[in-house]
């Protein structure tokens, strides 16, 4: 599977985890709702893990100075949602600050694939040749699973 497609599909898992969490949240479930972000922090950080070590390395090395200020950009909103996940992680989903910073992280979660899909995944279409993106998405796919199995 080509690496943009399968960062596409991480997408795609973390915003329906954030429509469950909104639908929890809407409950006042509190329990539901912690269960609902450590699922979500659990994604963010694999997929994040997974980007930082293998994606972005390999388009920042190629030619492109379009690509090396996309990834530095993207390495940004990493380290913000990143800080976002571990002050949420010390909070109790009970906290009146709780629901506020969640709606943070979506947001920036949001925006940052809002960009990976319009301009980074083009960048990295522009600038890897197709066996690459298929190398790539198999370095991560087997990446996920060892991650996956840390964090279980």
């Amino acid at each position: 599977m080509k690496v943009t497609v399968l960062l596409r599909n991480d997408h795609e898992t973390v915003k329906s985890l954030f429509e469950k969490f909104k639908k929890a949240n809407g409950g006042r479930n509190q329990v539901s709702k912690r269960d609902v972000f450590n699922d979500i922090r659990r994604e963010i950080l694999i997929h994040s893990q997974m980007e930082q070590e293998i994606f972005y390395p390999a388009l920042a090395a190629t030619s492109s100075q379009r690509a090396t200020e996309l990834v530095s950009i993207a390495e940004r909103e990493h380290h913000a949602a990143e800080k976002l996940l571990q002050e949420l992680n010390l909070m109790g989903a009970a906290d009146k600050d709780f629901d506020h910073k969640m709606n943070s992280l979506m947001d920036e979660v949001g925006r940052h694939i809002e960009m990976e899909e319009e301009e980074i995944f083009d960048e990295a279409r522009k600038n890897l040749p197709e066996f690459r993106l298929e190398e790539l998405g198999l370095e991560m796919e087997d990446r996920r699973k060892i991650l996956s199995s840390l964090a279980a």
